[in-house]
């Protein structure tokens, strides 16, 4: 079955929560992402489908000329089946349509399988948040990921 991804509605937060909670130690609650689902402007969150089940998630926040992804998960049921990646790929593909220059995220030092599909995609590790996750013991490790065509006009 194919995925389809699209924006997020507010009748897919009941099913981003349960996600969101059996993904991280510390999940959103649905008060924050029906904050974000319902924002618009500069942030997007995309609903990943299989079917007629909501898989994964993932959402973006564009602010002046860069993209910052905020959260990717998928349901363990769903999991290494390629969702995650069609989900970044498709941030980075609404980045490059508003005319970011580049993508960044953080993760959380030990996240392999996360860490490995950033550095699939080209992104590169570009600093690190001593202590920033699980109550301080572990690294948020900061990534970025060049977008569009850089041009350097030298004089000789």
């Amino acid at each position: 079955m194919d995925i389809t991804i699209r924006q997020a509605k507010l009748y897919d937060v009941p099913a981003i929560a349960r996600i969101e909670r059996e993904s991280f130690d510390e999940p959103w609650s649905a008060a924050e992402i029906t904050k974000d689902v319902t924002a618009g402007g500069g942030l997007y969150v995309a609903a990943a489908m299989r079917g007629d089940e909501l898989a994964g998630y993932a959402e973006i926040r564009i602010i002046a000329g860069e993209a910052q992804v905020y959260n990717i998960a998928v349901a363990p049921e769903f999991r290494s089946e390629g969702i995650g990646e069609a989900l970044l790929r498709h941030m980075i593909e609404k980045a490059e349509e508003t005319g970011c220059s580049v993508v960044n995220l953080e993760v959380m030092d030990g996240n392999e399988a996360a860490m490995e599909l950033y550095n699939k995609l080209g992104f590169r590790e570009v600093g690190r948040r001593r202590g920033y996750y699980a109550k301080g013991s572990r690294d948020a490790v900061l990534m970025d990921l060049a977008l569009g065509k850089v041009e350097i006009d030298i004089e000789v």
